[in-house]
C-alpha cells in the first residue's frame, strides 16, 4: 500500500472511531469535523482537504447528524404541543366541572334554606298547637 492509501485509511478509521465514541487521542465527545479526524488520525492540519471522499464523507456525515438532531428536536417539539393541548383540554375539563358543581351547590343551599324555613314554620305551628292544647286541658 502506498503512503497515501494508508494516510486515507487512518482517516476513515479516525472517522469511525469519533464516530463509535472510542477515540484514541482526543475527547471522545468531541464533534465530527476534518479537523477532529486528523487529530484522531495523528496527521497535520489540512492534510485530510488532500482527499476529497474523506471531506465529502465527513460533510456527508454531518449533515445526517443535524438532520437526526433536527428531526428529535422537531419530534420533542411535537410531543410537548400535544402534551400542552391536553393541558388545556383538561383545564377546561375541571372548569366546566367545577362550573357544574357550583351549580349543584347554589340548588342545594337554595332547597337547603327553603327546607329550614319550612321546619321552622312547622315547629311553630306545633309551638302553637301545644301552647292551645295546654290551654284547653287547663281550663278543663
Amino acid at each position: 500500500m502506498s503512503k497515501s492509501e494508508n494516510t486515507r485509511l487512518e482517516l476513515l478509521n479516525a472517522i469511525d472511531r469519533i464516530l463509535s465514541g472510542n477515540t484514541i487521542r482526543i475527547d471522545s465527545k468531541r464533534g465530527l469535523s476534518a479537523i477532529a479526524v486528523e487529530e484522531e488520525a495523528n496527521l497535520g492540519n489540512g492534510s485530510a482537504y488532500y482527499y476529497s471522499d474523506v471531506i465529502e464523507k465527513i460533510k456527508q456525515l454531518k449533515s445526517r447528524a443535524i438532520t437526526k438532531k433536527q428531526a428529535q428536536q422537531n419530534s420533542d417539539v411535537t410531543k410537548l404541543r400535544e402534551k400542552l393541548a391536553n393541558e388545556k383540554r383538561l383545564k377546561e375539563k375541571y372548569r366546566a366541572e367545577i362550573a357544574s358543581l357550583k351549580e349543584q351547590m347554589a340548588q342545594m343551599a337554595s332547597t337547603h334554606n327553603a327546607l329550614a324555613l319550612s321546619n321552622h314554620q312547622h315547629l311553630k305551628k306545633i309551638s302553637d298547637l301545644e301552647s292551645e292544647l295546654f290551654l284547653l286541658k287547663g281550663s278543663n
